[in-house]
């Protein structure tokens, strides 16, 4: 795949009712011929800075790359992902911890504490381990607030759905496959690549839009504010690809990280289909918008419109709550960083650094 103007930025994992959901599982298989780092260390043991130095240095060598930010800090990377050599450097830490399966063939264990003053960390076990608590405890509120927004968004998503002309919707997606996607006998179907485009972080609702612009020349924007019928139109034209053998980058929603796909990205024909609505605003470059209200029945609409509208509101005021929670856990979560990094010589992680970094050809 061609190298981009602006970086591809994903997330890998993302906070919703189940707590985390993380696709890292999922990115590359062990059994085929690579190289996968994982690292082993705790907080701000220079985990993140490592991966960005790998991704920069491979960016330069002219190779595409993958950057998957951190939902719990969107400043912070958990992976780099480079498909072309079937390689990838990731945090293999929880909320995504993850073990190698073919440990010393294709998955390689580095670890970081070796770097640590072990002794140092010792004496502040009570401090560490509140702390540690303390996030915890920040999470599992945020994973209770978003777990009531997701009801009332499926609640919202049901009335609507209650007032949708089914078969104008199909018959509307078809056309737009077909003009978006070149007929071609594939000898095989494309991949389907899972990803987060957004994510609910401390910052609030991030959505990586840069990506969207670095691999599209052609943006149609669904203005969907309830989500009723953008899934079914991502979800037809994806489908549709991958069989005429395109790759397709499906992303879902943090809320229901399992069966709603809120954008799609074909990099082939330079695509994608984006969701607009309160929580993701449009894209400048997108060539056309389609509003969801066109599949609604007016008069059943109009009908619903003031509960739909306190559902929204009260899905608003969850997601805020959601937040400040991931917000508190993060300042906690940058206390817990301060005993490591005092307790972290940082020399010896350059040196696993460099070691890494010499052995990329």
């Amino acid at each position: 795949m061609k190298n981009t103007l602006l970086p591809v930025s994903f997330f890998f994992g993302a906070n919703n009712k189940y707590g985390y959901c993380s696709l890292f599982k999922d990115l590359y298989s062990p059994y085929i011929e690579g190289n996968h780092l994982i690292l082993k260390g705790g907080p701000g043991t220079g985990k993140s800075t490592l991966m960005k130095r790998v991704a920069e240095k491979l960016e330069r060598q002219g190779y595409y790359v993958e950057r998957g930010f951190c939902s719990a800090d969107p400043n912070s990377l958990d992976i780099v992902l480079v498909p072309e050599i079937n390689f990838s450097i990731l945090d293999g830490t929880a909320p995504h911890t993850i073990d190698p399966t073919l440990p010393g063939v294709t998955e390689h264990i580095v670890d970081l504490s070796v770097a640590w003053n072990k002794s140092l960390l010792k004496a502040h076990t009570k401090e560490i381990a509140e702390l540690s608590k303390a996030n915890s405890l920040q999470h599992r509120k945020c994973t209770e607030f978003l777990n009531v927004a997701s009801q009332f968004e499926k609640e919202s998503v049901s009335v609507c759905l209650g007032f949708t002309d089914e078969d104008k919707l199909l018959r509307y997606t078809k056309r737009l496959a077909n003009r978006l996607i070149p007929e071609r006998k594939a000898s095989e179907k494309g991949k389907i690549s899972k990803r987060f485009l957004s994510a609910i972080s401390p910052d609030g609702i991030t959505v990586q839009h840069d990506t969207v612009v670095a691999l599209s020349e052609k943006i149609i924007t669904i203005e969907d504010e309830y989500s009723a019928v953008s899934p079914f139109i991502a979800e037809y034209v994806s489908n549709y690809a991958v069989l005429n053998g395109y790759d397709v980058y499906q992303c879902f929603c943090p809320l229901f990280p399992n069966s709603k796909i809120e954008h799609i990205i074909i990099p082939e024909l330079k695509v994608s289909l984006f969701t607009e609505n309160s929580y993701h605003y449009s894209i400048d470059d997108g060539e056309k918008t389609v509003h969801a209200n066109r599949f609604y029945n007016k008069e059943k609409y109009l009908a619903n419109k003031e509960k739909l509208l306190l559902q929204k509101k009260a899905k608003k005021e969850l997601i805020t709550e959601a937040v400040k929670k991931m917000a508190l856990a993060k300042d906690i979560h940058d206390k817990l960083e301060e005993y490591y990094i005092k307790a972290t010589d940082f020399d010896v992680i350059n040196d696993i650094g460099e070691k890494i970094l010499s052995s990329i050809k």
